[in-house]
């Protein structure tokens, strides 16, 4: 096996990583196995390897044939393969949270746009809600940092289910990786930066309740806005 089962990585994934790799040095064409071969040589379930099967299969990794002579087999290469390939690779790198603050960056506002458009009566309570617990969370800089992104998530699920939310979700759930390596209190060393971000978050809040766009953006655009998780992830945590 190349590695486990982890929040973000199901065992169809892993087995699928795992035979990729049997794949890698292998002409296109070459045969890989039978199931019952790669079954056991990813130690999974009937089930799974199926699940594992699909998924190679549907970016052209593999190529499955039945009857006499079938089996699993490389598939060409491309550019999808080769992509999804060196996306599934890098499960349990290092994460580059600059790269993260790009990308949530360009996705703002998108995000900010669909919540106001997704504004109800209930969807302000609870985003107001979530503001004031951000303000009030001032003792744990974890408590801190999980209440930020516990707003942004309320902001991010403000609309209907769609692409956008897959995919901040996705980086949410990797930012939230900080959470379990912070371990101090809002010191004074802190201070200045918790309760700017703080402030620049309230702001990001309030236009959006107003239905003001360009403000809204405005307001996450201020770079106090980013220190926070910038420096969290910069911080060398014990």
């Amino acid at each position: 096996m190349t590695g486990a089962p982890t929040a973000s990585r199901s065992r169809a994934e892993v087995a699928a990583e795992t035979i990729g790799r049997l794949a890698r040095d292998l002409d296109p064409g070459a045969r890989l196995g039978n199931r019952a071969e790669l079954r056991e040589a990813c130690a999974v379930s009937v089930g799974t390897l199926h699940e594992a099967l699909r998924l190679l299969q549907s970016t052209g990794e593999v190529v499955v044939r039945t009857g006499p002579g079938g089996g699993v087999f490389k598939g060409e290469s491309s550019a999808l393969s080769d992509l999804v390939r060196s996306v599934r690779g890098q499960a349990g790198a290092p994460v580059d949270y600059a790269e993260i603050a790009r990308v949530l960056d360009a996705l703002a506002p998108l995000v900010i746009d669909d919540a106001i458009r997704g504004l109800d009566d209930d969807a302000r309570t609870v985003l107001r809600r979530r503001a004031d617990a951000l303000a009030a969370a001032d003792h744990s800089l974890r408590d801190v940092v999980r209440a930020s992104l516990e707003l942004f998530a309320t902001i991010v699920s403000t609309p209907p289910p769609g692409v956008l939310r897959t995919v901040v979700a996705s980086i949410l759930r990797v930012q939230l990786d900080l959470l379990r390596r912070i371990d101090t209190h809002v010191d004074p060393d802190w201070r200045a930066v918790v309760d700017q971000h703080v402030a620049a978050a309230t702001a990001v809040v309030d236009a959006i309740l107003a239905g003001d766009l360009d403000a809204a953006l405005a307001a996450r655009a201020r770079p106090e806005f980013g220190l926070l998780f910038e420096r969290v992830a910069q911080t060398p945590w014990t």
